[in-house]
């Protein structure tokens, strides 16, 4: 009578190899995930028209909430300015000055240059002498702040409260964050919400 064959025994070392090639596997595809997750930062578009003309009900109808209106006395050709706040997490939610023009076009012929001066380093080099001095102190993180929005806690050192903006339609939107990237990250979140779906995307 003949005896099957015992199968020679797998060895440890191939099982190492072959829980290696899966654990890679599983990691690449996790970095993948969230680095395809979130808006498109490199195809932000900063300075953007839009169907209509928003007021502050049309950021309200989203969740968004204002917590100070600002004088506009100084503020060239604004209409309406407001400090506010929302987040995709209502638990998790971020700061954001709103400033409204008359037209896209007065938005930005009078709002851009006024933006910049108001946010990251410009700020920080020029808080002192700003040209629209309502809410300035309000534009200055002066105990610096913790983030754990990215999964890991990043500690910050006093700095502009808005490091980037953003123009949509008639508004100008100043957004929080640590960093300018971050800051457009917010900004386009919240543009995402605003604008109808075929556009956001």
């Amino acid at each position: 009578m003949m005896l099957n064959k015992i199968p020679f025994p797998i060895s440890n070392k191939h099982w190492q190899s072959v829980f290696a090639i899966v654990f890679l596997s599983g990691v690449l595809i996790f970095v993948i995930g969230c680095g395809s997750s979130g808006p498109d930062i490199e195809n932000f578009v900063q300075i953007r028209d839009a169907p209509s003309d928003y007021t502050t009900a049309d950021l309200k109808a989203f969740g968004f909430k204002t917590s100070k209106q600002y004088d506009i006395e100084g503020l060239p050709d604004g209409l309406d300015a407001w400090k506010g706040f929302w987040g995709l997490d209502p638990y998790d939610r971020h700061d954001y000055e709103i400033r409204f023009y008359a037209s896209h076009d007065i938005a930005v012929s009078s709002g851009k240059a006024m933006a910049i001066e108001a946010t990251g380093a410009e700020f920080e080099a020029s808080r002192d002498t700003q040209t629209w001095t309502e809410g300035v102190k309000d534009r200055w993180q002066a105990q610096g702040v913790t983030d754990i929005s990215g999964g890991a806690s990043r500690q910050s050192k006093p700095r502009p409260t808005y490091p980037n903006w953003a123009i949509l339609g008639n508004m100008v939107i100043l957004c929080d964050g640590l960093d300018s990237e971050q800051s457009l990250i917010r900004c386009s979140e919240l543009i995402d919400n605003l604008l109808p779906s075929t556009e956001g995307q």
